[in-house]
């Protein structure tokens, strides 16, 4: 019987890794799901899921890069978080976030498997979803995090990881106009939208759920308070060919039933956030089925309708992650995670999104 530990144990935060397996890229088989963050002083974190042959798997790691002069060039892995292969846990699942006062908050989500061993006869001992020997079978997961205090000084120093909860994060937490945060780390194993709150900066996150949901695994959920009050949260559905909605009228105390928002999206992950002007910035596929045309979608009027504009058309495009740093809108996303293995990045204003006239030039950040 081995021992649960992925809420009790944090798995390795490898400061400046040596080994090849972190920072030869030309070896990493698969790549994907990124997120980048921005501090007060210009300095870009980009980081995202790698290891292993696919998602899930035992050799899956974290890692984080940065880049000190907007995105032209950037720098070998300063760290990296990887499955602890030795207790059966997994890591996954990054995510970054700066908070109002500068820190630099890493997030990652950490879930308990077994070894796939059989019976004389064939048959598992251990049932459940199994790749490469090892059985994936927890959907409850862990939400650890570590933080830089001082995100933009030359040696970066990363807290002890801490345990910060039940549930799954892979989106950024909105923080709201009572300064509390709210954090969408849902649970796969309910039928409602998990999410935390912290009225102390991050230091503890208190656990609720929500609406009932609109049928998906993966929730992804994000949102954005609205200029009356409301909490507009959007999540991930599953073949309904659209995002789900649901509104709070109390900051997070309550939510009416979660509805469909008739706004396009396959079941992938998206983006939605205020920007420094004001408008509201949405990053989805404007597609109801597959994961293709990366569209920026940009709104005047709190969002009730939409500017948008494809800015990628290619398939497998899924994943992204945005931040902001006075008027320039950063972007990640990510590109065939098993073929191409492109991590994506593109820097642009508002006005580009509303003149396609304007160049958005997409970069490639990492493709082994």
């Amino acid at each position: 019987m081995i021992e649960p530990t992925a809420s009790k144990i944090a798995c390795d935060f490898i400061n400046y890794p040596t080994d090849e397996r972190f920072t030869d890229e030309h070896i990493r088989k698969f790549q994907g799901c990124p997120t980048i963050a921005i501090t007060k002083g210009g300095r870009i974190f980009l980081a995202w899921y790698s290891g292993g042959t696919r998602e899930p798997h035992i050799e899956n790691f974290n890692l984080l890069i940065k880049s000190d002069d907007l995105g032209n060039t950037w720098s070998e892995p300063i760290a990296v978080i990887p499955s602890n292969c030795e207790r059966f846990v997994h890591a996954l699942d990054i995510q970054l976030f700066t908070a109002p006062d500068g820190r630099l908050f890493v997030f990652w989500v950490q879930n308990d498997t077994k070894p796939d061993l059989r019976n004389p006869d064939g048959s598992k001992i251990n049932p459940g979803y199994d790749v490469d020997g090892i059985i994936f079978d927890d959907y409850v997961h862990a939400m650890w995090v570590s933080v830089c205090e001082h995100p933009d000084a030359d040696e970066l120093v990363f807290s002890k990881p801490r345990y910060a909860g039940k549930g799954f994060l892979r989106c950024k937490p909105l923080v709201m106009s009572t300064g509390d945060w709210l954090c969408f780390n849902y649970d796969q194993m309910s039928d409602r939208y998990g999410y935390s709150v912290s009225s102390d900066d991050g230091a503890t996150f208190v656990r609720h759920y929500g609406a009932r949901k609109i049928p998906s695994p993966f929730d992804e959920a994000m949102a954005y308070e609205k200029k009356n009050g409301d909490i507009r949260m959007f999540a991930r559905t599953m073949n309904t060919g659209d995002l789900a909605e649901s509104v709070s009228h109390d900051h997070g105390l309550t939510w009416d039933d979660a509805k469909n928002s008739r706004i396009t999206s396959p079941s992938s992950r998206f983006f939605v956030a205020r920007t420094p002007s004001g408008r509201v910035l949405m990053v989805r596929n404007d597609h109801p089925t597959a994961r293709t045309n990366m569209t920026l979608c940009l709104s005047d009027d709190d969002g009730e309708t939409w500017k948008t504009r494809c800015i990628d058309s290619r398939c497998d495009l899924s994943y992204p992650d945005a931040d902001f740093l006075g008027n320039e809108i950063f972007l990640t996303y990510d590109r065939e995670r098993t073929g191409a293995k492109e991590i994506l990045f593109a820097k642009f204003t508002e006005d580009d999104i509303l003149d396609d006239r304007r160049e958005i030039r997409i970069s490639i950040v990492s493709k082994p």
